[in-house]
């Protein structure tokens, strides 16, 4: 059927002179332990100041874009998410690392074993907290 529209040739819905539509894009498997990596690693990051919660996600993060990367080299998608994951769980992890040797030198210090031993011999609250202002100003000066 040929009219002043449609040419024999050309399919019905296309206009004539135009390019074919381009074909649907292959659907990528979707890499839900990418996303998760990526979830707790940025959570663990923001969460690290409460120590108890923030490590434990940072190595759940580790975990899982381990996990995610190897999932991704069988064709799923995500690998930039696991990589993130990881390397937010991480950093996570350096920085606990880093406020721990800080913590702990703090503490082996002249003024933290001057802190322990008047906490130690405190009575009252007002005690520990002149301990606590004593050692503050110690720190600080």
């Amino acid at each position: 059927m040929t009219d002043a529209y449609h040419s024999s040739d050309t399919p019905v819905g296309a206009y004539p002179g135009s390019a074919p539509a381009p074909a649907p894009a292959p659907a990528t498997k979707r890499n839900g332990l990418a996303v998760a990596a990526l979830v707790t690693g940025l959570a663990s990051l923001l969460l690290l100041w409460l120590w108890f919660v923030g490590i434990p996600l940072a190595l759940v993060a580790i975990g899982l874009g381990i996990a995610a990367l190897r999932k991704a080299r069988g064709g799923a998608g995500g690998r930039g998410m696991a990589i993130s994951g990881l390397v937010l769980g991480a950093v996570t992890v350096v920085i606990a690392g880093i406020l721990v040797v800080v913590g702990v030198s703090i503490l082996n210090s002249d003024e933290g074993k001057d802190l322990r031993s008047c906490l130690n011999n405190a009575q009252t609250q007002q005690d520990k907290q002149d301990c606590t202002n004593r050692f503050n100003d110690d720190v600080n000066n």
